[in-house]
């Protein structure tokens, strides 16, 4: 079972609880913004916006009016008997870790915890601890995310008390003191974001915060942008980190005090490495909160239709892939996930633009199987090409151009290196009824 499993398997618990029954805030909803954007002549306009539950938050502003926030990942660790009957099981594969368990987080004399990595420090609150369990499974499940909670207790039915430290990035337009309109569109970076009743602040040094209130979890947001030298070479969404603490146990009168304690903690939790100006070496990131740059796999074509296509990781599993021209203008960019080997989409692109076309190109993407691709265009003989590939990437790229402005494609075939065929599509994105 993949993480997305696991958030649809709690939103399906979700549904048949209160949001304060035992267990409530064991769900989990982090809201990745995957964003895929398509261009005509006269500039980028939005073609695809994937919305996929694996990231912080409900969607902004909307919502059931339930709780969102961290689940437990499993553990080793028994959990405690519970009153309720337990749910029917689900008929899926029991999660698999994807890291070997990391040693566990050392916790100095003074109770300090220092998470170099993401820039941040703190000094445990009275009678508080590491829950070494919880924070090993989110490790293995790709989330370095640090849990502190009473006695370093993992949540059960009696003890609901927990906070879960991470950095993350949110968007620019939400980002807390310094919101910037119009730079949402960050291919392939996964983005938090907020729920419920929204609230501001700054700490004693500056740092301004936002809150998402939903009674029973509290998240906070605060400033940390991400610092390192030299400043060109810094991931695109450095500036929008964040240091995020998703609080649990905060419904009802009992839990004004965690409320109070986790206040004190926003307020105290000290900035390191890379979250203040560098003065030596840079400490990196966790790997995976920020999009790789992106690279040219491959180029071709003259004048009008001289295209480029460009590849990078994103935050998560998943890759932002875009086709564009040599001078920069974009024909298409998507998110993509590995592809199964029959996998394939193509795309219609009109060059320069639908409304001054000179040429027709006609890209796609594939599984690393494939070896060549055979474009079938109405009227026209069959154009046969092959595939270029970049190693880092599990993908085949392959482009047709220039094609006349009038072409109409109709089906592509791939073809692995043996010759024999792997699929047939006949659907094409962008402009499927082509150019003309």
């Amino acid at each position: 079972m993949n993480l997305e499993e696991l958030v649809r398997a709690a939103l399906a618990e979700e549904g048949t609880a209160e949001t304060e029954e035992t267990g409530a805030y064991e769900r989990f909803l982090r809201r990745r913004r995957r964003h895929a954007v398509a261009a005509a002549s006269t500039g980028l306009a939005v073609a695809l916006v994937l919305a996929l539950a694996v990231g912080t938050a409900l969607v902004a502003g909307g919502g059931t009016g339930k709780v969102a926030g961290p689940v437990t990942p499993p553990t080793t660790t028994p959990k405690a008997a519970v009153t309720s009957p337990p749910p029917a099981p689900l008929q899926q594969p029991a999660p698999q870790a994807t890291r070997p368990a990391p040693a566990p987080v050392p916790v100095s004399p003074a109770g300090v915890v220092r998470r170099e990595r993401q820039g941040f420090e703190l000094t445990l609150p009275t009678g508080w601890k590491v829950d070494q369990s919880t924070t090993r499974g989110y490790y293995q499940f790709g989330q370095p995310w640090l849990v502190i909670s009473p006695g370093g207790r993992p949540i059960s039915a009696t003890e609901q008390r927990r906070i879960t430290i991470h950095t993350a990035v949110t968007l620019p337009s939400e980002y807390p003191g310094k919101p910037v309109k119009g730079r949402d569109n960050l291919g392939g970076q996964s983005f938090s974001t907020l729920s419920g009743h929204r609230s501001s602040g700054r700490r004693p040094d500056g740092r301004a915060y936002a809150v998402g209130d939903q009674g029973g979890l509290v998240t906070y947001m605060i400033a940390w942008p991400y610092r390192c030298e030299p400043a060109d070479l810094c991931p695109e969404a450095g500036p929008w980190r964040v240091l995020q603490l998703d609080v649990e146990g905060t419904g009802r009168q009992a839990g004004l005090k965690v409320r109070r304690l986790a206040r004190r903690l926003v307020e105290s939790i000290r900035p390191i490495t890379n979250a203040l100006p560098p003065i030596a070496a840079t400490v990196a990131e966790e790997p995976g909160l920020f999009a790789d740059a992106p690279v040219v796999v491959g180029r071709g074509g003259q004048g009008d239709y001289a295209w480029e296509i460009l590849a990078r990781k994103g935050s998560g599993e998943d890759y932002w892939l875009e086709t564009r021209r040599q001078n920069g203008d974009l024909f298409m960019g998507e998110v993509f996930t590995r592809q199964a080997r029959a996998e394939q989409v193509a795309y219609i692109h009109c060059a320069p633009s639908k409304e001054r076309v000179t040429a027709t190109l006609v890209s796609g993407v594939a599984s690393e199987a494939v070896a060549k691709v055979k474009l079938e265009v109405q009227g026209r003989p069959p154009v046969e090409v092959p595939t270029f590939k970049k190693k880092e990437f599990p993908f085949a790229f392959w482009v047709v151009a220039p094609l006349p402005p009038d072409a109409r494609p109709l089906a592509y075939t791939s073809f692995d290196a043996a010759g024999q065929q792997i699929a047939r599509g006949t659907g094409f994105a962008g402009y499927q009824g082509g150019c003309r």
